[in-house]
């Protein structure tokens, strides 16, 4: 099931991401949910989704040290 725009907009509270996005990355806790993800994605026509190695921790580090 694909969501239109202002579906996505709503349920998400970000905007939709067109199916070329370059900035569709897909991370988690752990790890185990990310590589479904981005094949989920993937198999609904995004081309370039991602699969993030790291946790959501070293992401979230990673952009606090990027912003300073």
């Amino acid at each position: 099931m694909s969501l239109d725009t202002s579906e996505f907009q709503s349920k998400f509270g970000v905007v939709k991401p067109s199916l070329d996005s370059s900035e569709l990355v897909f991370h988690c806790q752990m790890g185990r949910h990310r590589a479904a993800a981005t094949e989920k994605a993937r198999g609904l026509g995004f081309k370039n989704a991602y699969n993030y190695a790291g946790g959501h921790k070293e992401w979230s580090d990673k952009g606090e040290s990027v912003s300073k």
